[in-house]
């Protein structure tokens, strides 16, 4: 039995999507449908299931930008997850190729042409949409240091704080800053933080405590 996972909230659309799947009678196909974030992780974190595809919508209840595209990662699915959206985002979708995913795709498609796509994602040719030129840019990559300093920010420390905390000068802690909004294209701390959270380089509202961070510096330095 292939069991295939479809995140989407809106219950005409799985239904669609379910039977575009199964037009073909396959009766070794099992699809369970999910309409939350919070949902899907169970799905993803159950005891002995192993999914064969799953077809995630970014903006189901409880997903923020690429938050549950980076859930899916973290559990290691990455690369048997498909992603249809109705968001056209160049960013999103080189995250995604960078993070592995088999594919992307828009839900503005021709129904032909998304019934063509689903079937080369049901075999494993999952592809994306093309970039556009002007926005060809490498994805953004972040060291582990900048996470930790960007989840710091998010918890409302100032550099003086940081440095504190993990034991920087705090003009390092700045270049850092500084390296990391340039790598955002981003005008302000906050607004590096805002596009961290939507490209799901960070979660939302969890920032790592200060104890944690401590913990984690002291262990990398011993």
């Amino acid at each position: 039995m292939r069991y295939v996972l479809i995140v989407e909230d809106h219950p005409l659309v799985a239904e669609a999507t379910s039977r575009l799947l199964t037009h073909g009678g396959d009766e070794d196909l099992q699809i369970v449908t999910c309409a939350t974030a919070a949902g899907t992780l169970e799905n993803l974190n159950g005891p002995g299931q192993a999914w064969y595809r799953i077809f995630l919508d970014l903006a189901v209840p409880g997903a923020f930008g690429l938050s549950l595209a980076k859930q899916v990662r973290s559990a290691g699915m990455a690369s048997l997850c498909c992603v249809i959206s109705a968001f056209d985002r160049d960013d999103y979708v080189r995250q995604l190729q960078t993070w592995g995913f088999l594919g992307y795709i828009p839900k503005s498609m021709p129904v032909d042409a998304f019934a063509a796509r689903l079937n080369d994602a049901m075999r494993g040719l999952g592809s994306f949409p093309a970039i556009t030129p002007a926005s060809r840019t490498t994805s953004i990559r972040l060291t582990n240091r900048q996470t930790e300093i960007l989840e710091l920010i998010q918890l409302g420390r100032s550099s003086k704080q940081i440095a504190a905390l993990i034991n920087l000068a705090e003009g390092t802690v700045n270049n850092q800053v500084a390296a990391l909004m340039h790598a955002l294209q981003a005008d302000s701390r906050s607004h590096a933080v805002a596009k961290a959270i939507e490209l799901g380089l960070i979660d939302v509202g969890s920032g790592q405590s200060e104890e944690r961070l401590r913990a984690t510096f002291t262990r990398s330095t011993a």
